[in-house]
């Protein structure tokens, strides 16, 4: 619902549900040992910070454009989704904003 991480990807907020108009969560980990918070409000992403604990490159699937800080990000649409991939530092924290 929140999160889904697959295919090498982590997926925010898939699959939100319709009484949960706004909100916010930490602490959901995803495949590549990244850790994640995520905020929302009237059922679209707000922001997320992503913690990499490995150093792995991350690809994060949202369904809004959104920029990254802390790094250079390529974004890229695919379908009704934005594709964001980066590298990462292991223990560093990036986070994620909505690009209005």
């Amino acid at each position: 619902m929140l999160l889904q991480s697959q295919l090498k990807e982590i997926h925010l907020l898939p699959a939100l549900p319709d009484n949960w108009p706004s909100g916010c969560i930490s602490g959901l980990k995803s495949r590549g040992n990244f850790e994640v918070a995520i905020a929302w409000k009237n059922h679209q992403l707000k922001q997320a910070e992503i913690k990499s604990n490995l150093g792995n490159k991350c690809v994060l699937r949202t369904s809004v454009p959104v920029r990254v800080k802390g790094t250079v990000s390529t974004q890229v649409q695919d379908g009704n989704y934005y594709i964001n991939m980066f590298d990462t530092q292991k223990g560093s924290t990036y986070l994620v904003e909505v690009d209005l």
